[in-house]
């Protein structure tokens, strides 16, 4: 292990020690326009080679042969991604032996990222074999419920009086999932002790009901006091079916506060697909001569019933909504009681959930904007003009539309972000930094935003702006997006909206007729370019297919790995907005909540009757997330057509028309099925 001793011995060298020797012998070339901050030559294009074959090697290699792969180690010492290769060499000889190189590792790259799998991993054998003092001196909070079980278990059994440590335990065992079966002993232990109540056991049921793992639940029961058991019955009886909560012979009110829980959960679920029924059994339990639910508990049930009215758009909702707005209020009971009522176009009763609304949120845009156009509907122009005035000097979906309002032409003129220079390089010359773009270059792009978001953590607060700066000069368009949105510099508008993958949104969308600026704009918010994007759905790739969209769209299985091609993806994507542009008429509102929600779903979000303004409807529509992504979306496709030179405005037409019925889209002509050839 000499190689790996000698690296770890290797004095740290000091940030101010970094810049001066990175002023002094520059490692990266600049353009003289600030262009890509590339190395001056590809000098470690041959240690990329190397550095792959020596990680094979170690996975290969023998153990006891592992000191024949030193000289390799001695010729990538210099190497950026070199820390990874003694990590991977100390995974290989993870044993009480090699205690001294792990913990040097450890210590020297606490907090980075690179040593949580080998300090988890290294803590685990020591856990495993009693290693009591060797586990102390590598322990870190954070690590897991596992490791967290491993330290409280050797805690208590050192401590003199172990009460202190048996009370951690409750933060552990007092979740709503499985835990790891290493933490059995301690709960067996703390159990012994008395910690065990019935009061958290049922905390605990409830929690593991709300958060849908019900696989506890007989477990948990088995627990309870056999007076209580039946309880659990009720849980995983309402959490089946919530209509229950209209039956009062279910309910025997054995333990009235505990079954109170239990139907405030059930009457909030039941709310959501039937609300009169909600209704029903809220006053079923709360019209007693001792009402059931405290005021805490009545917060919750009076939202849910609330915003499944406003969204079905009830004939009831304003009753509860107004029941529901009261001070301290969620947030989207406020925004709700607003969307209602814009969708009656009731502005004197806007104008008044506004004025209910903190000082600081009355200028958030959206309710700025409301307000504009409640006091333009009540013809009051002299109070609505100032109003869209300020919101049009700004570029997003509420500002476009005020400045559409006032046939404004909004400032789209990128103005760049300063570069610093001495701070670019100096970013770039980190080591987070070095091995970031290494691991670019090697096409492992998850390592590579490990090591730039740890970067980032590092970076003083005005330095985020700087590293956005490289990330742009390095052709990577995500990282260059988040860090200037964190940053807070926003009119540097080439670099935030780049023309990411131009030549194949160019190029597809002619073949599709579809403008690129509308499918980069659904890159922009679907990925932010970042090609091998994946969605907790299972959407991939730059414009997040879903792999049976794609299916169906190629008329074949897809892989996850074609679809990170980004010639392939937007191929099939661009493709997919053509089937919904064909299917909806060409209305780029419709197209674009279709894309996040599905167009069958956005369908039934259209009234049978009475067509709606257009920003109303966006306003009401259900799913939180697809209403923001189609302001984005119209915004970004805006900003695009700008920069691709396109000088119509999407906006002019969005502010002066109404959404249509689903009647009328039902009606209008479509290839009724996907449209596979070009245009």
């Amino acid at each position: 292990m000499r190689i790996v001793e000698r690296f770890l011995n290797t004095r740290r060298m000091s940030w101010i020690s970094l810049v001066l020797m990175m002023i002094a012998m520059p490692v990266w070339a600049t353009s003289a326009s600030g262009g890509n901050l590339l190395p001056a030559d590809d000098s470690n294009l041959e240690q990329r080679t190397q550095f792959q074959a020596l990680e094979k090697a170690i996975r290969t290699t023998p153990k006891d042969q592992l000191p024949s792969l030193d000289s390799q180690f001695e010729t990538l010492q210099g190497y950026p991604l070199y820390p990874y290769l003694v990590k991977q060499r100390l995974f290989r000889q993870l044993n009480l032996e090699h205690r001294a190189e792990v913990e040097q590792f450890l210590s020297r790259y606490d907090g980075h990222p690179l040593t949580y799998t080998l300090r988890s991993s290294w803590l685990r054998y020591l856990a495993k074999y009693g290693y009591k003092s060797a586990f102390m001196s590598s322990y870190r909070e954070d690590m897991g419920a596992e490791i967290t079980c491993h330290y409280l278990a050797f805690q208590i059994e050192e401590a003199t009086n172990p009460a202190y440590w048996l009370s951690k335990v409750d933060d552990i065992w007092l979740t709503g999932k499985s835990q790891p079966e290493a933490c059995d002993p301690l709960f067996r232990k703390w159990q012994a002790a008395g910690m065990m109540t019935s009061d958290k056991v049922l905390a605990r049921l409830e929690k593991a009901v709300t958060s849908g793992d019900a696989r506890l639940l007989p477990y948990l029961k088995r627990r309870l006091p056999q007076e209580q058991q039946y309880l659990a019955d009720l849980w995983q009886t309402v959490r089946t079916n919530p209509a229950i909560v209209l039956r009062e012979s279910r309910f025997p009110l054995t333990h009235p506060q505990e079954e109170a829980a239990v139907l405030a959960f059930g009457l909030e679920r039941l709310a959501w697909s039937q609300p009169d029924n909600a209704v029903k059994g809220y006053f079923l339990w709360q019209n007693r001569e001792n009402p059931l639910f405290a005021a805490d508990a009545l917060r919750p049930i009076h939202r849910a019933i609330a915003l499944s009215m406003a969204i079905d758009n009830h004939p009831d909702a304003r009753e509860w909504l107004e029941r529901a707005d009261v001070p301290g209020a969620e947030e989207d009971v406020k925004r709700w009681h607003m969307a209602y009522l814009l969708r009656q176009q009731n502005w004197q009763s806007v104008l008044a959930v506004i004025e209910s609304v903190g000082e600081a949120n009355q200028e958030e845009e959206g309710y700025l904007y409301w307000r504009a156009r409640s006091y333009e509907a009540l013809g009051m122009k002299g109070m609505a003009l100032p109003i869209y005035d300020q919101l049009a000097s700004e570029r997003h979906f509420y500002g476009f539309m005020a400045g559409a309002k006032l046939a404004k032409t909004p400032d789209l003129v990128s103005h760049p972000a300063p570069r610093s220079e001495v701070n670019v390089e100096a970013i770039a010359q980190m080591p987070s930094a070095q091995r970031a773009y290494e691991f670019l270059q090697l096409g492992r792009s998850i390592s590579a935003r490990r090591e730039w978001r740890y970067l980032l953590s590092q970076l003083d607060s005005g330095l985020v702006k700087d590293a956005a700066i490289l990330a742009s000069e390095w052709g990577w368009y995500d990282q260059a997006i988040v860090g200037f949105a964190r940053s807070g510099y926003l009119d540097d508008v080439e670099r935030r909206f780049p023309l990411a993958f131009a030549p194949q949104f160019s190029r597809v969308g002619e073949t599709y007729n579809v403008h690129p600026a509308f499918a980069m704009a659904i890159a922009r918010r679907e990925s932010a370019f970042m090609a091998d994007a994946v969605s907790p759905a299972g959407a991939s790739g730059l414009m997040q297919l879903m792999p049976g969209t794609a299916r169906y769209l190629a008329k074949k299985q897809v892989s996850r790995k074609v679809l990170f091609e980004p010639e392939q993806n937007v191929e099939l994507g661009v493709q997919y907005l053509r089937y919904l542009m064909d299917k909806l008429d060409n209305n780029p509102v419709l197209v674009s909540a279709s894309y996040n929600a599905g167009w069958k779903r956005v369908m039934e979000w259209l009234p049978d009757q009475n067509m709606l303004p257009t920003d109303i409807w966006i306003e009401n529509i259900p799913y939180r997330e697809t209403r923001h992504y189609v302001k984005a979306v119209l915004a970004y496709r805006y900003i695009y057509e700008h920069q691709l030179g396109t000088r119509s405005n999407l906006f002019e037409q969005l502010a002066n028309t109404l959404m249509p019925t689903s009647t009328v889209v039902t009606d209008a002509a479509t290839l009724g099925g996907l449209q596979l050839a070009p245009q």
